[in-house]
């Protein structure tokens, strides 16, 4: 862990380097500079990073980094025709042909263990092997850390803290894998560098912490961790340092001087944004080493990304430099071009800042695969907001090249991830073609850390490292993002080096992936087919099909169908709209029967279509019509309502989770406001003016919501409504509000049935919670299946003894001659 030597700025970067700009260097161990007076409040009235710009002003850039030292090509020698010998040794070459060494070695045959032993200066020397795998790393960068005041409180220690990198720095060196790498030095990012992303104003923020006296930070820690960020005076510099060394170890991966390499840097930066520092982040390293990639390697369309600065947020026009790459003396040789970067984002927190940065450039293909949605208690998962979710895919140019495999649930595997892998990612990698990887390697998805609550293990990590080896020639870096358990942080990132050098993935055992991995990759399948072939083959639009015939979507075949069924078996009359936009978007979805006025109970029954399989060809999306079939396990409630019992039943059936308004693009927001619209209007128009005395309010998968909101905006339910039962697959049920006022009565009165493997079960310490704001909360059995389909099925038993118990008097069809019996339900 020795400081690095200081040395000048290679001249690549140098050309960044405005004339003007005064630079000067820096001893790494000389004491730092007297802090500033903290501001008079009279002067600087604001607080946090909107007061350090003045202070910095009145002092240089510091431009004072270390660099790498004057680049030597690597020992290109290779084996001879001959030089693989039968049991996996290998023959060494020298310079004469001959088998003789630079240093006078005379040995013809070695055996690979005993290579194994030798550093990467001994395999250069006797001219054997293949250019190295490199790793950057300093101990500079353990200085960014919590105030003391913040110690002294006794909590426990940050997250985000300097461990993080020593642990992993200890792992790979206690297991020999230093001596198999060569090492890259770390240096600061200069002001250019910074400003292919980030703002000025950002640099200027962030660089002026650096003048602050630890008092006056103190006093902003509240501000800070509202940003969820901890600030020192050092905190800039390791900013800087962490983005140099990513940007060095590109550097070094892209002039061949090693093949590739892994980045042990911190801070993170994978969520710092173009005009923000958050989430632990103040540069947004990889980001920028990748516009820097671009800049110093890319072709003619790289000019604009020279001396530019990034968009303020993901929606305004980027507003990136005009100056060519010539204009700044870079002469790049036509075999080092980079034209096209995959950033592959494995940390379990969404990348918003990088997914921002490149927006609207299809030079640049962000893949993210991440935790998504609200937790167990209902709080958004960090960094929250839609901006993860799948259909945020880029706009302009960009479009199609973000994609955001969005994991809704914790606990997911290796066979998850692995499956993401096979099914999304690396498809679409190939069919991009990237000439260089990097991946913003965060492991707090590692089994063990408990910020991610994912179960991924330092093989399955091993494995998604060597799948991504084989794209852009093996040009691959890691450079690390969060993970904030030490131990598994050090254990994962030691399993990606070892492949990373060359050895074998470890071991990986697999079960199958889960239902909601599966259906996760199964949505982004379909949503990026439009722009990606090997995503499977998209719809043809169906104007172009009207040429052939007739168009008649199968949603209007399975509404006809299902109106004629249930009429002829269970005399359910078909329901117009009153309303336009309800007509539109449910028409022949509303079924009633002729008692529903006045009968004595009352059945809502909100639900799921079925479950429709079909098989169909690959190639042309033709269905095999033979193969396909809808299993509808709606028709045993109808059974049980309107034959078993006397009820009226208003069937309400779902074409999909989310409804979709007839020709206009999906959009859930809007589908769960008509959901809404939709069963108040049922309970406006029919239940509240029934004469029924018992009413039952029953919802399956998204029919669930829908039931929510009767409860949650009708006074009248706490009078008229008996139980209430929801039937959810692995989907987060839908939460009442505390300001309904009806918590109390909803808990005594309803059944919501969740499969054994919903994320809700997990914390058996919150069921109190939990049955305040979901429900009379019940676990299926560990047979029963997590889709509302199959779990209706398994449950509906249960259900009935539940309806039971809320009905202590019903009227039933029991005798042959007609007459009728009063029984308990």
């Amino acid at each position: 862990m020795d400081p690095e030597p200081l040395t000048q700025a290679p001249a690549s970067v140098s050309s960044l380097i405005s004339s003007e700009t005064p630079t000067q260097a820096i001893v790494v161990d000389a004491p730092l500079p007297a802090p500033f007076p903290p501001p008079a409040p009279s002067i600087y009235p604001t607080h946090g990073f909107a007061t350090v710009h003045t202070l910095s002003q009145q002092k240089p850039h510091p431009e004072p980094y270390t660099s790498v030292p004057p680049y030597v090509p690597p020992a290109q020698t290779g084996p001879t025709p001959s030089g693989v010998v039968g049991d996996g040794r290998f023959r060494v070459v020298g310079e004469d042909g001959k088998g003789a060494g630079t240093d006078g070695w005379t040995g013809a045959v070695v055996k690979e263990d005993e290579a194994q032993r030798w550093t990467v200066a001994e395999l250069k020397k006797k001219g054997l092997g293949r250019v190295p795998s490199g790793f950057c790393y300093s101990s500079r960068m353990t200085l960014h850390a919590p105030l003391q005041a913040e110690v002294d409180k006794g909590e426990p220690p940050h997250p985000e803290q300097p461990a993080r990198i020593m642990g992993i720095w200890k792992a790979i060196d206690a297991a020999g894998l230093t001596s198999r790498m060569e090492r890259v030095a770390v240096r600061e990012a200069v002001k250019q560098e910074i400003l292919l992303v980030h703002s000025e104003g950002h640099w200027e923020r962030v660089r002026g912490t650096g003048f602050q006296t630890i008092p006056y930070l103190n006093t902003c820690a509240e501000y800070f961790d509202r940003l969820s960020l901890y600030v020192n005076p050092d905190s800039a510099i390791c900013a800087r340092l962490a983005c140099g060394g990513v940007i060095e170890m590109c550097r070094a991966v892209a002039e061949g001087q090693v093949r590739n390499g892994f980045a042990i840097v911190r801070p993170p930066g994978h969520h710092a944004e173009p005009e923000d520092a958050m989430g632990f982040c103040f540069f947004n390293n990889v980001a920028v080493t990748a516009r820097w990639l671009r800049t110093m390697y890319g072709g003619d369309d790289a000019e604009t990304q020279a001396n530019g600065s990034a968009s303020t947020s993901g929606g305004e026009e980027k507003g990136k430099g005009k100056e060519k790459a010539g204009a700044a003396g870079l002469q790049v040789e036509k075999e080092k071009k980079i034209e096209k970067i995959l950033i592959l984002d494995w940390d379990v927190h969404h990348g918003n800042g990088t997914q921002k940065a490149f927006w609207d450039d299809p030079n640049v293909l962000f893949i993210s695969l991440h935790r998504h949605g609200k937790d167990s208690d209902g709080h958004e998962f960090y960094p929250g907001g839609t901006y993860g979710s799948l259909e945020m895919c880029g706009e302009g140019a960009g479009e199609g090249f973000s994609v955001n495999i969005p994991f809704p649930h914790v606990g997911m595997t290796d066979a998850d991830y692995i499956y993401a892998f096979q099914q999304v990612v690396m498809p679409i990698a190939y069919e991009f073609d990237p000439d260089f990887v990097i991946v913003s390697a965060g492991y707090d998805a590692a089994d063990g850390d408990t910020l991610g609550k994912m179960k991924v293990s330092p093989a399955g990590f091993a494995h998604m490292t060597h799948m991504l080896s084989v794209l852009a020639n093996g040009k691959l870096v890691l450079a690390l993002e969060g993970g904030y358990n030490v131990a598994a942080v050090a254990r994962s990132a030691h399993a990606c080096i070892e492949v990373l050098v060359g050895d074998e993935p470890r071991h990986l055992k697999l079960n199958p992936a889960s239902p909601s991995a599966t259906n996760t990759c199964h949505d982004v399948k379909l949503f990026h087919k439009r722009y990606w072939k090997c995503m499977g083959e998209a719809l043809e639009n169906p104007n172009t099909l009207m040429d052939a015939g007739k168009v008649v979507p199968i949603s209007e075949i399975l509404k006809a169908h299902r109106t004629y069924e249930l009429y002829h078996q269970f005399g359910l009359y078909n329901i117009e709209f009153a309303q336009e936009d309800l007509e539109s978007t449910y028409k022949d979805q509303l079924l009633c029967s002729e008692n529903v006025y006045d009968c004595e109970t009352l059945v809502i029954f909100l639900h799921d279509l079925g479950s429709l399989k079909a098989s169909f060809s690959a190639a042309t999306l033709d269905v095999h019509v033979e193969k396909t079939m809808l299993i509808d396990t709606s028709s045993q409630v109808l059974n049980w309502a309107l034959k078993e019992n006397d009820f009226g039943i208003v069937d309400v059936n779902f074409l999909a989770h989310f409804t979709t308004t007839k020709d206009e693009v999906p959009d859930p927001a809007r589908d769960k406001a008509m959901e809404k619209k939709l069963a108040l209007y049922i309970w406006d128009n029919i239940a509240s003016i029934s004469s029924a005395k018992n009413i039952i309010l029953f919802g399956s998968g998204c029919g669930a919501s829908a039931l929510m909101a009767i409860v949650q905006n009708r006074a009248q339910v706490k009078e008229k409504v008996k139980a209430c039962v929801s039937v959810l697959g692995l989907e987060p049920p839908p939460e009442l509000e505390a300001s309904s006022g009806v918590r109390p009565w909803y808990k005594e009165n309803s059944l919501v049935l969740l499969p054994a493997t919903h994320p809700l079960h997990e914390d058996a310490r919150k069921a109190g919670k939990h049955q305040k704001k979901y429900g009379n909360v019940h676990r299926m059995t560990a047979e029963d299946e997590g889709r509302p389909l199959h779990l209706l099925q398994a449950s509906l038993a249960q259900i009935k003894k539940f309806v039971r118990k809320k009905l202590p008097k019903i009227v039933t069809k029991v005798d042959g001659d007609g007459d009728e019996e009063m029984s308990e339900a």
